[in-house]
Parts: C-alpha cells; sequence; structure tokens
C-alpha cells in the first residue's frame, strides 16, 4: 500500500515534493497502488519510487524523473511519460496508447508489457529489455532499439520506419505487417522472425541472421517488400528463394 503521508504531500504540488526529496533523498518513496490517474505530476521526482501496480491513467509526465522507479504491474493507459526511465522496470505494465516520445527509456525491463498502440517515437530504448511485449500497431519510428532484446514480441502492424535495431535479439518476433521501411538491422538476429506481409524496403540486413524466417503472405494476402533491401548478400542463412 501507498504511504499516505508521501501520497498526501505528492499531491499538495511537484514543487513540494521535489524540495522534499532533496532534503530527504535516502527515504524509500512507497506508492505501491497509488491513485494518480490524471493526475499532474510534471518534473516530478520520483526516481526510485515503488509505483507497483499504480494507477496512472492518463497521468502527465512529462519531463518526470522516473529513473529506477518500480512500475511493474502499473496502468500508464494514455499516460504522456517523456522525461527518463533509465532502468525503470515496467514488466506486466498496462502502456495502451501511452506516449513515451523521445523519451529515455535505455536499459528498461518492459517484459510482458502491454504496448499496444503505444508511441514511442524518437525514443531511446538502447539495451532495454522487451521479450514478450505486446506492442501490436505501436509507432517506433526512428527509435533507437540498438542492442534491444525483442525475442518472442508482438509488433504485427508496428511501424519502425528507420528505427535502429541494430544487433538487436530478434528472434521469433511477429513483423507480420509491420513497416520496417528504412530501419537498421544489421547483425540482428532474427532467426524465426515472422516477416509475412512486412514492408522491408530499404531495410539494411547486413550481417543479420534470417535463419527460419517466415516470409510472403499472410492473411491479408499481401507480399513480403524486399524493395531495395541493404546487404542481403551479406546476411546469414538467407532462404535460397531469396537469392534466384
Amino acid at each position: 500500500m501507498a504511504d499516505i503521508q508521501q501520497l498526501q504531500l505528492l499531491a499538495e504540488g511537484v514543487n513540494g515534493w521535489n524540495h522534499w526529496r532533496n532534503v530527504h533523498p535516502n527515504i524509500e518513496i512507497v506508492l505501491q497502488n497509488a491513485i494518480l490517474s490524471v493526475a499532474d505530476l510534471r518534473y516530478a521526482n520520483l526516481s526510485k519510487a515503488n509505483l507497483e501496480s499504480a494507477d496512472l491513467y492518463h497521468a502527465n509526465l512529462i519531463e518526470t524523473n522516473l529513473q529506477h522507479a518500480n512500475l511493474t504491474k502499473a496502468s500508464l493507459n494514455g499516460a504522456i511519460a517523456t522525461g527518463s526511465l533509465i532502468y525503470a522496470d515496467l514488466s506486466d505494465a498496462n502502456l495502451y496508447s501511452a506516449i513515451f516520445t523521445f523519451a529515455d527509456l535505455s536499459h528498461v525491463n518492459l517484459q510482458r508489457a502491454n504496448a499496444i498502440a503505444a508511441n514511442f517515437n524518437s525514443a531511446n530504448l538502447q539495451g532495454a529489455n522487451l521479450q514478450n511485449i505486446n506492442a501490436s500497431h505501436a509507432i517506433f519510428w526512428q527509435t533507437n532499439l540498438q542492442d534491444t532484446d525483442l525475442r518472442n514480441a508482438t509488433l504485427w502492424g508496428a511501424k519502425l520506419f528507420c528505427a535502429n535495431l541494430e544487433r538487436s535479439q530478434l528472434q521469433n518476433i511477429d513483423f507480420s505487417g509491420a513497416d520496417l521501411s528504412g530501419a537498421n538491422l544489421r547483425d540482428a538476429d532474427l532467426s524465426g522472425a515472422d516477416l509475412r506481409d512486412t514492408n522491408l524496403s530499404r531495410v539494411n540486413l547486413e550481417g543479420a541472421n534470417l535463419q527460419g524466417i517466415q516470409w510472403g503472405r499472410n492473411i491479408s494476402s499481401h507480399d513480403t517488400n524486399w524493395t531495395d533491401v541493404i546487404g542481403l548478400m551479406t546476411a546469414q542463412n538467407v532462404p535460397k528463394a531469396l537469392l534466384l
């Protein structure tokens, strides 16, 4: 349960909250199960806070400091979080339609999160763990996903225009119907990936592992778009049919 006194102090305003945290930097922040829906928490210092299972529905988290925060099973449905979430734990969180544009999400834990229709446009997710995330129809335009773990993730219909996925682990990922045009997948491991009806136009596949990929048509009857793919000849385990 949330600490009632801390919850009241936070409700009184961000300036007083941040001052209190500066004066008491070692006090544990306990906001488990807190109801903070539609709260204005812009610029609040919530670093290392325990927000497990907190309700942050449509909360304003613009430039909020959530570094190392525990947000497991929290609800950020429709929230705007554009600050620093470095090393935050968002595993099993509800991020439906949440906005993380330009946020620093490097090394975050997003395992099993529901990020359907979330917006990660231009965010930094380098080194993040996104195993088993459901990010169908999410937006990752020009997002830094370098060195991320996306094994068994679902990104069906996602938009990854010019995203950087260099050296990422993409084994068994579902990219069906996704737009990866212009993305960098250099040295990524795509073994077992579902690339049916995927737009791979101008994608860089230099050194990528394509063992066991699924490609061609899916239930929409659209083919994978291999137009102007870069580095296919230097990729590993390329299906023979693609080299004919």
